[in-house]
């Protein structure tokens, strides 16, 4: 039995990992989306949904998991999971001019860009799953430049070890601090 979240800022690979681990486990993938429909609002001036009723979302998405012995969820609402539900939370990180160009080629309006790849800088989606989970049952892990195969390899051996991985990376000390700037003031434009 496996009972896994794959988290991190949109474009990480979320996904593809998921479905990675689904196989290697013989899991099922929980979409998030699906479950809390009921209880989901599209935002147009932030273009993305927000959930309306969080103790709702929680409901629905329990009720949802103990009918399952193995699961993978892969999504970004990391505080909508009970923790008890979850064995390992896995946080997939990649580096920030890489994330920009993947969400860019994807077509993603620039202000949605910016506003993730800020996001990835600070390590929001680290923050929020080591909060949720505690330290001890988070894994995270630095894609860039990496396979399909070497991420799920890296997970897989953490998992079978219970080794527990946090401060793998910290883009903060990477990233030009005009870029940081530039990037924040964005964000302040598209948000007036």
């Amino acid at each position: 039995m496996v009972r896994l979240l794959v988290t991190g800022t949109p474009g990480v690979g979320k996904t593809t990992i998921a479905t990675g681990l689904a196989r290697i486990y013989g899991a099922t993938i929980v979409g998030l989306d699906e479950i809390i429909t009921p209880v989901l609002k599209w935002d147009p001036k932030l273009q993305t949904y927000h959930v309306t009723n969080e103790n709702e979302a929680r409901k629905l998405i329990t009720e949802r998991l103990k009918t399952l012995n193995s699961y993978i969820i892969d999504t970004v609402a990391v505080n909508l999971i009970d923790a008890s539900l979850i064995d390992w939370c896995v946080v997939l990180r990649l580096e920030p001019t890489q994330l920009m160009d993947r969400l860019t080629r994807r077509n993603w309006p620039h202000c949605k860009v910016v506003e993730n790849v800020l996001a990835e800088i600070v390590g929001s989606s680290l923050v929020m799953a080591i909060n949720t989970f505690g330290r001890d049952r988070v894994i995270e892990v630095d894609t860039t430049n990496k396979n399909v195969d070497e991420v799920i390899n890296y997970i897989t051996n953490r998992i079978a070890y219970g080794r527990p991985a946090v401060g793998i990376v910290d883009w903060l000390d990477d990233v030009d601090t005009d870029i940081l700037i530039n990037l924040s003031k964005e964000l302040d434009a598209c948000l007036s």
